[in-house]
């Protein structure tokens, strides 16, 4: 009787031995844990999936421009899987810290101050990197990396109390170097082994299933870029100069039929690069303040060169700007004054379409940034003529121009089941998001225009 008492004493029931090393704290450490594991393995999914589109992350975000950046992939996958495994990790062994399993209990510990201190330097090492490479903050990243972080600094303030109760003494200088190491190697391994920039989604609209519903319904995924081409246009192509002849007819352009659909765009306010009695004509939808946009317009120019005659670009630019365009609720920092430019362009094409090539050689001269709207306006006034270029701005038809571009893009996006930008459209094929370089849209060309 006296053993058997004896037994139950050493022998505490499971909620007894949770308590006494733990207490309530851990159900605070694994709420956290168990938040920043949903939030990555969202972002884990929405990387893996090519459906996928994040809301509230538009082309040209910070979100996109973190989520689609080499420093968002370690050894070709998304860093959201090892940071996913590391918390889990983290969360499963705070189950181990029992009074009736002490060796397994020590063991546990250590690995989760390891686990705290490694979530610690990610997050770090991290946000750095947004703060400082990228330039660009992504708030779902930023989140997890905060709860995380909560949750690892709350484990180490209770530590040493779990330590002395297990009797051991936790070396924190260790664990902290075994986990910036455990980062170090994860970031030396990006810096070495960058992923490579992704290849474009090209999609055969005539194709693919129709569409549910009306044609030009909106499309149900955020608008949103899966690309990220950083470098400058390569080559050194200059621009191709366009004759009097080629502009100055330029309101017999043809409608453009979408793909698929019954809508047509109406053409005569946009400008089109290249011989208008080319044989094959592309068309381009792009935003003047997307980074992806203007290097593609780069390869284009490029390309307009070297088949010259062969292929011309209608340009038809959609700002991701909620002041003009119905399908944005909230303007991304990047897109601030979109309309603007958009509307600049529309109007020195209306007033002068002679004059356009010039301006938009000009407007697009660096293609790694945006000259300010101020900028942009003086040129177009001294170009055109203030007081025509202000009575083409307020026109209406530069204002029923853009309802249709944005139109036209939303058709493709519901057609096509993407949403990336820039979108370029060869015959019945949309080529959603950009080519990586200038070699990359050349091969897209010859393979669907069988160009020489």
């Amino acid at each position: 009787m006296g053993k058997k008492k004896r037994k139950q004493q050493l022998t505490p029931s499971h909620q007894q031995a949770n308590e006494s090393l733990t207490g309530t704290w851990i159900h605070f450490v694994r709420a956290l844990l168990a938040s920043a594991m949903a939030i990555t393995a969202y972002l884990a999914f929405v990387s893996l999936s090519s459906e996928g589109g994040t809301p509230g992350c538009g082309p040209d975000s910070g979100c996109d421009q973190v989520l689609t950046s080499p420093w968002a992939y370690w050894l070709g996958i998304p860093v959201s899987l090892p940071g996913l495994a590391l918390y889990g990790v983290f969360l499963l062994s705070t189950f181990s810290l029992k009074m009736n399993h002490l060796g397994k209990a020590r063991r546990s510990l250590n690995a989760q101050t390891v686990c705290a201190f490694s979530v610690l330097a990610a997050a770090i090492w991290f946000v750095g990197v947004q703060a400082f490479k990228i330039r660009a903050f992504c708030p779902y990243c930023c989140t997890a990396h905060l709860l995380a972080g909560m949750a690892s600094i709350l484990f180490l303030a209770k530590a040493n109390s779990i330590g002395s109760k297990l009797s051991v003494r936790l070396n924190f200088t260790r664990g902290a170097a075994a986990g910036v190491g455990l980062v170090a190697v994860i970031a030396l391994i990006q810096i070495l082994f960058p992923k490579g920039q992704s290849a474009p989604e090209i999609v055969d609209l005539a194709a693919n299933p129709a569409p549910e519903g009306n044609q030009s319904a909106a499309p149900a995924a955020v608008i949103q870029n899966k690309s990220t081409p950083d470098d400058e246009p390569k080559g050194t192509m200059q621009p191709a100069a366009m004759s009097q002849s080629t502009i100055a007819n330029r309101t017999l352009s043809k409608p453009l039929l979408i793909p698929r659909s019954n809508f047509n765009l109406e053409t005569t306010g946009l400008p089109t690069l290249g011989d208008l009695d080319a044989p094959h004509r592309i068309a381009c939808i792009f935003d003047y303040t997307c980074h992806h946009c203007r290097n593609l317009h780069g390869f284009i120019r490029q390309l307009l060169v070297k088949y010259n005659g062969q292929f011309s670009s209608l340009m038809i630019p959609m700002p991701l700007d909620a002041k003009c365009n119905r399908l944005m609720k909230k303007t991304p920092k990047d897109h601030q004054n979109a309309c603007e430019y958009a509307k600049l362009c529309l109007a020195v094409h209306h007033v002068a379409p002679e004059k356009y090539d010039a301006f938009d050689s000009w407007l697009f001269s660096n293609h790694r940034s945006v000259k300010t709207v101020g900028t942009v306006m003086k040129h177009a006034q001294q170009l055109v003529g203030a007081q025509k270029l202000k009575e083409a701005l307020q026109s209406t038809r530069v204002k029923k121009q853009l309802e249709s571009n944005v139109t036209a893009y939303e058709t493709t996006s519901k057609t096509g089941r993407k949403s990336s930008m820039p979108q370029t459209i060869i015959g019945s094929q949309v080529v959603f998001g950009p080519p990586p370089n200038v070699e990359a849209l050349d091969k897209i060309l010859r393979q669907i225009l069988k160009l020489k």
